[in-house]
């Protein structure tokens, strides 16, 4: 029958040989980084997915204009400050201008990328402004 000091040294240093537990250590250390690329991936991806359907709104309000349906400019920037409440994103700023010489309705709309985003971790995504812009040619536009 062995000691117990004889033993202790045995565990010990069985213990030190032994390579079980160090791929959890390492898997701990990368967890956090691999948690943070994939939350910035979620707030590009949702801030790219916003931007379309910010897009797609503007568009259609020009087509609006282009087909009378709207008849102000100041209609199609409440329309679109209307579709885009219901989606629950505030626009900074939104300008549309119909050019009655060349008959092209332009429109631009910025938004914040903190409306867009899902998480928010990224300060330096958050401060974005994201511009989005279209233009439409009129229908009703008669050359002179």
């Amino acid at each position: 029958m062995l000691s117990r000091s004889l033993r202790l040294r045995y565990v010990h240093a069985a213990f030190g040989r032994s390579g079980s537990g160090a791929a959890a250590v390492e898997a701990v250390l990368w967890f956090p980084i691999f948690i943070a690329v994939f939350g910035l991936m979620v707030d590009s991806a949702m801030i790219f997915h916003g931007q379309s359907k910010v897009l797609r709104v503007v568009q259609d309000a020009n087509r609006r204009l282009s087909t009378q349906s709207l008849k102000t400019d100041a209609q199609v920037e409440a329309y679109i400050n209307a579709q885009l409440a219901a989606i629950g994103v505030t626009p900074s700023r939104t300008e549309t201008l119909s050019d009655t010489t060349t008959g092209v309705v332009s429109t631009l709309v910025v938004v914040p990328a903190s409306d867009l985003q899902l998480l928010g971790y990224f300060s330096a995504l958050t401060n974005l402004q994201i511009p989005v812009t279209a233009q439409h040619m009129r229908e009703d536009w008669v050359a002179s």
